[in-house]
């Protein structure tokens, strides 16, 4: 059985019979209200679906192979434009597992930066408009959503975070209220989700490295911390000594233990890392727990390197994977 289908779509004997499946769980979209219309649903200003570059990130990028990618792709290309301007969440499979409902998802970024969700408020409704379950998801471990975009996620609502659990044969749909105070976006031009004293404190630790020499480029990691959830936040230093501004792409990061054994090893796909010509930028990538190989109750115990960087020319894809080379441009 392939990962795909025994960790997204349970015990699913074939991709066709999942294909099959996905068309008759199909939702429709919540939108977060970025564009300012008051009923963004019904907007007929849209964009194709197949006008959005699907990203893998996650537990899932390096475990799909060239099939379970395609159908993904073919999954994303099916489903209705998106609204222009606006950041939405499409569900397009529901399981109920032993833990609770997972909700299958992309989600689309139609406008034209770069948008990362800090926390984001769902319910789970009857079709009688009965909530069942409210939770706010932290969205920060998913990192950014580029720029006319999109990106499939998981969202597991827990059974013990139910208010009422419904007969297992009664559908649940996925919602969205929209209130006055949108949720803060920020764009990766931002701090990191580094606050102003950790930013002071791992500017120090960067002013006490080896100078580089004119025309190197470094990254590093500055610390490795306790993470939300039992995962990890890895602090990362980009150093650019080259006299013109560079953008970041794509940065892999490997985790080993104290006897050198691999914890971890995630990938992650940055959209609009751009650091200026001599000069640095502090970030911090969050590892979630399911990306690690077993528990890491000790962050000490544990180290994080960067392989080195390649240069290369940009290219896009429809669907884009993240290798250990050319994460630098």
């Amino acid at each position: 059985m392939s990962w795909l289908l025994e960790n997204w779509f349970g015990s699913k004997e074939s991709l066709e019979q999942v294909r099959e499946d996905i068309r008759g769980n199909l939702q429709g979209e919540v939108y977060l209200g970025l564009s300012g219309i008051e009923n963004p649903e019904q907007s007929s200003n849209r964009v194709p679906s197949e006008n959005l570059f699907v990203l893998m990130n996650g537990p899932w990028e390096s475990a799909l192979d060239e099939t379970e990618s395609e159908l993904l792709q073919y999954i994303h290309n099916e489903l209705p434009p998106i609204v222009r301007d606006e950041v939405g969440i499409f569900p397009f499979y529901t399981q109920v597992t032993a833990k609770g409902y997972l909700v299958l998802a992309y989600i689309r970024n139609a406008t034209d930066r770069s948008v990362l969700l800090q926390k984001l408020t769902l319910s789970l409704s009857t079709p009688e408009g009965e909530v069942v379950c409210k939770k706010v998801f932290d969205m920060i471990p998913f990192g950014p959503v580029g720029d006319m975009s999109s990106r499939p996620c998981e969202l597991l609502f827990r059974w013990e975070e139910f208010s009422k659990i419904p007969d297992q044969e009664v559908p649940l749909m996925l919602s969205y209220t929209r209130t006055e105070r949108l949720p803060k976006l920020v764009t990766t031009s931002e701090q990191g989700g580094l606050d102003d004293s950790q930013l002071e404190q791992y500017s120090q630790k960067v002013a006490e490295l080896e100078p580089l020499a004119d025309g190197q480029v470094d990254l590093q990691v500055l610390d490795v911390k306790a993470g939300d959830d039992g995962g990890l936040k890895v602090v990362v230093v980009f150093r650019n000594g080259v006299s013109k501004r560079l953008e970041f792409t794509q940065v892999p990061i490997l985790v080993h233990d104290q006897f050198g054994e691999r914890v971890a090893k995630v990938n992650f796909t940055l959209e609009n890392m751009k650091v200026e010509g001599k000069s640095h930028k502090v970030w911090a990538f969050d590892i979630p727990a399911s990306s690690l190989r077993r528990p890491v109750p000790d962050p000490g115990m544990v180290s994080a390197v960067i392989p080195k960087a390649v240069e290369q020319k940009k290219t896009i894809t429809r669907i884009q994977k993240v290798d250990n080379k050319g994460f630098l441009q």
